[in-house]
């Protein structure tokens, strides 16, 4: 069943945000693998002397200890777990394109998974980010969903 026009355009910006978050996660691995064996402790320095801050400002202090506690196997870990969801995000971008059923309940599941999540980050440190996120996927579980639902009653 072929949806609206409306519903194929909003589905495809979603598709379209899906492949571009896939894309940066794809960068951001490709970051984690080429870091290891680097000293980034030492990078984490130059980026604070870069940016004018003070390396003994107590946040450069918390970045550069949080930094020095990354190593090789950490860096591999995030790197494989950012491709794993990068895959995961190009399927639902593309089946979401093509107008697959499979990729409406994907996007249901994935996207609905961290909702709870969200929440809960939002009653413990909220920030207007955390809230933003968390309205934006609610908005598309809730989107999607009627989407499935108007294909479903139209084929019964």
């Amino acid at each position: 069943m072929q949806p609206t026009s409306h519903a194929t355009a909003t589905l495809r910006f979603i598709a379209f945000t899906k492949v571009l978050k896939g894309l940066l996660l794809v960068a951001i691995g490709l970051g984690a693998f080429n870091l290891i064996d680097k000293d980034l402790v030492e990078i984490a320095r130059n980026w604070t002397m870069h940016l004018r801050i003070d390396p003994e400002n107590h946040y450069a202090r918390l970045f550069i200890e949080k930094v020095a506690n990354v190593d090789a196997v950490k860096l591999r870990r995030y790197g494989v777990v950012s491709f794993l969801f990068a895959a995961e995000l190009f399927t639902e971008g593309v089946g979401l394109w093509l107008n697959r059923t499979w990729a409406k309940y994907m996007v249901l599941v994935g996207t609905g998974f961290f909702i709870p999540l969200e929440a809960y980050v939002c009653v413990r440190r909220f920030t207007w980010e955390h809230l933003a996120l968390f309205i934006v996927n609610v908005a598309v579980v809730a989107y999607v969903a009627t989407v499935v639902r108007r294909e479903h009653r139209k084929e019964a």
